[in-house]
């Protein structure tokens, strides 16, 4: 009896001290992961060596590749070219880099879009998003799951065991920027959500309030997605409620399943995420449950907010930060890190303004000192045409020389290498600080209600 007791507490103790994948990849005593964006579709291949050398000189640990390469990877349906991402992962390898390897998800090929128009996500007015752009495909459409689950099987398979892939970033910023799908696979699946979730038309009418203006239904196949553009006024608010969550489960359901297809040839030494914007429709990260935790998106220098001070507009918000991380920190996983933050001025904001010098070490080590893993920045090169063409990176134009913010990533990882230098596994936080505790509830079922149903035109909902 004594020596099973013993057998099983050797084994507890084995559980206990295991290393998570997330752990492995970014180790306590490493303290803080720094990482870039690169494209190396983007470029001629001639100079992806530089590149990535140059990446790696200047402190950067991981580099991330292919969340928007489909058609790079399957230009013809069916016929996969891995050749070149091969040789992008292999130079990323040469120069100690770790690779964060992505579902390219977010940008199905042309061909997949002319072949299949049903895939495609519908407005409100009818109007369906054409190929040209991404995030265009609809996640309630089973024929489009269908061929992710083909495109992300075989990278995989391709890279699932991979030494230089620590792990998986799942689609970019899924959420189709806000979009409401309309198209006939979102009305049917969400038709069959409300049976589900409430059983009977009868139940559904009463929860709804629609005995007031007669908006009475006598059966599930009668009801369309609250759309604006069909109705004379505000929809129902608890329809457009159900809508939300109906979004954010159908968003969920599309990461989950890439993550359960990724488990089934993935090593299991790497990890799986995928990267959200913050409080944005219809992102709900608690349900988002099959990774092994969750990243998030800022940038904080957009011309969205005049921030504090005379200058605020060119640092950004402060809670924005503290509250994405406090949000993040606390999903699956318990862990977070941020995979997107901007190393200067980007193209698409209200206004583009530069970050005052400083600003991006300032948001790092805000990250760090929330407890995040590392920060990945978007991007390492500025691009030279095509979108994004304006939004800075690293390095600049010409492809070699330090960005303002290139040069205070670099200062950043030296100041890292000081602070492992001291860094000592017995130190632990003072315990009057330590047994400080504050709570914030915060919900997003909350945050769509009091979203939709203002009372004054100046509320503002956004933490």
């Amino acid at each position: 009896m004594k020596k099973s007791l013993l057998v099983l507490a050797l084994l507890f103790s084995l559980v206990s001290f295991a290393q998570s994948p997330v752990d492995k990849s970014f180790p306590p005593e490493e303290l803080f992961a720094l990482g870039s964006y690169y494209y190396p579709e983007q470029w001629d291949s001639s100079q992806w060596e530089r590149d990535l050398k140059k990446m790696s000189e200047m402190g950067i640990k991981f580099t991330h590749f292919a969340e928007f390469a489909w058609a790079m990877i399957e230009p013809e349906e069916g016929k996969y070219d891995f050749e070149w991402l091969d040789r992008a992962v292999s130079l990323a390898d040469k120069y100690g880099l770790k690779v964060i390897m992505c579902t390219p998800t977010p940008t199905p090929p042309v061909w997949l879009s002319k072949k299949y128009p049903d895939i495609l996500i519908q407005r409100d007015n009818g109007i369906s998003i054409q190929h040209g752009r991404r995030q265009h495909a609809s996640w309630s459409s089973d024929r489009y799951r269908r061929y992710v689950e083909n495109i992300v099987s075989c990278l995989a398979m391709r890279y699932g065991n991979h030494p230089a892939v620590i792990g998986w970033q799942i689609d970019n910023e899924p959420g189709h920027y806000g979009v409401v799908d309309y198209s006939e696979n979102a009305q049917a699946k969400f038709r069959v959500w409300l049976q589900k979730k409430y059983g009977t038309i009868d139940k559904l009418n009463d929860t709804w309030g629609t005995s007031f203006w007669s908006e009475t239904y006598q059966n599930f196949e009668q009801i369309r997605l609250p759309n604006q553009q069909e109705v004379p006024e505000k929809p129902n608010p608890h329809a457009m409620l159900d809508l939300n969550r109906f979004m954010a489960d159908e968003l969920a359901g599309f990461v989950n399943m890439q993550a359960d297809i990724l488990r089934r040839h993935i090593h299991k030494d790497q990890w799986i995420t995928t990267n959200l914007i913050p409080v944005f429709n219809p992102v709900d990260p608690v349900r988002i449950d099959h990774t092994d935790f969750l990243t998030y998106t800022r940038y904080l220098v957009t011309g969205h907010n005049q921030g504090i001070g005379s200058q605020g507009f060119r640092m950004g918000i402060p809670e924005d930060l503290g509250f994405s991380n406090d949000q993040f920190r606390n999903r699956v996983g318990k862990t977070f890190g941020v995979m997107e933050l901007q190393p200067g001025q980007v193209n698409w904001g209200v206004y583009n303004p530069q970050p005052l010098p400083g600003a991006v070490r300032m948001w790092v080590y805000h990250v760090f000192a929330g407890g995040g893993k590392f920060v990945c920045n978007y991007r390492f090169r500025q691009p030279l045409k095509g979108s994004e063409q304006y939004h800075y990176g690293m390095i600049m134009t010409d492809g070699v020389t330090l960005s303002p913010g290139g040069e205070e990533y670099v200062r950043i990882t030296q100041e890292m290498k000081k602070l492992r230098a001291a860094y000592d596994k017995k130190s632990r936080m003072p315990k009057q600080l330590a047994s400080r505790r504050i709570g914030l509830l915060f919900d997003m079922n909350n945050y769509w209600e009091m979203e939709f149903q203002r009372q004054t035109d100046q509320w503002w909902t956004m933490p």
